[in-house]
């Protein structure tokens, strides 16, 4: 099989916005909330500074940006990090703490998630996963990691401007897409499922990610996100686990166990 069966991205948000409704989604949403506010608070009071002193040090070294300081200064500002980079320094630590809360929903509310979704909808979908536990905790702590780590490196990238729309897209895509979409499957998928369905549906789990990150981007619509984003990547990962089993097993021989290795 050259083409992989054909999956709806549509459908998977049909389907989440549906899961999402039930009472105990709508309760979900709760958690993520607080533990994300709860770390927000704690990185405002001890990391705003030295995050602040670190941007306007590194924006400092930008000829556009001393110019546009120099400009501001005539207008009662003594420096840009006084309003630019101290904006810009909110944004990032609520970004951290939005990983967290992410983090978060992925560990405790995903399992619940998951047997809403697995009993309710693909009910035929039989258990065949390993160390399920052990390797959602281990890509829950990877993800954030490459997130934390990706966010703070690429943040005096925000200093140009219109860069920080894209920023935010790309690492909100990311963390909404990754941080689900292999527990979406491991449950039930074998080794080889696993790596055939993060392989040929990375795009799918990408567009999700993308249209969650942009949702995000509302006002107060950032608060359930990392609850539904769960939900739609739940439904689009075990609904490309039920087209592939419906395809002859030869299916899957393309991957080898190199490609194996390199997927969680």
């Amino acid at each position: 099989m050259k083409q992989p069966p054909y999956v709806s991205v549509s459908a998977a948000f049909s389907k989440g916005i549906a899961t999402q409704m039930r009472p105990s989604m709508l309760f979900a949403i709760v958690l993520p909330f607080v533990i994300a506010l709860i770390t927000a608070v704690i990185l405002l009071v001890f990391a705003w500074g030295p995050l602040d002193n670190w941007l306007d040090s590194t924006a400092m070294n930008w000829g556009w940006f001393q110019s546009t300081s120099a400009r501001l200064s005539g207008w009662g500002f003594a420096t840009m990090s006084d309003w630019f980079t101290g904006v810009l320094t909110f944004v990032a630590l609520l970004a951290v703490s939005g990983i967290a809360g992410l983090a978060a929903a992925a560990i405790l509310v995903m399992p619940m998630a998951l047997k809403v979704i697995s009993e309710g909808s693909y009910p035929e979908l039989q258990k065949k996963g390993v160390n399920a536990t052990i390797t959602s905790l281990a890509n829950t702590i990877k993800v954030s990691a490459i997130f934390v780590i990706g966010w703070l490196v690429t943040l005096p990238l925000w200093l140009i401007p219109f860069a920080g729309i894209a920023l935010s897209l790309f690492w909100g895509a990311y963390a909404f897409s990754h941080m689900t979409r292999l527990d979406a499957i491991v449950e039930h998928a074998t080794l080889e499922e696993r790596v055939y369905v993060l392989r040929h549906y990375s795009r799918g789990f990408w567009l999700i990610g993308l249209v969650c990150a942009a949702i995000a981007l509302i006002p107060f619509a950032g608060f359930i996100m990392p609850v539904f984003s769960i939900l739609v990547c739940t439904h689009y990962g075990l609904m490309a686990l039920k087209a592939v089993r419906a395809q002859p097993p030869e299916a899957l021989a393309e991957n080898s166990a190199a490609q194996a290795k390199r997927l969680p």
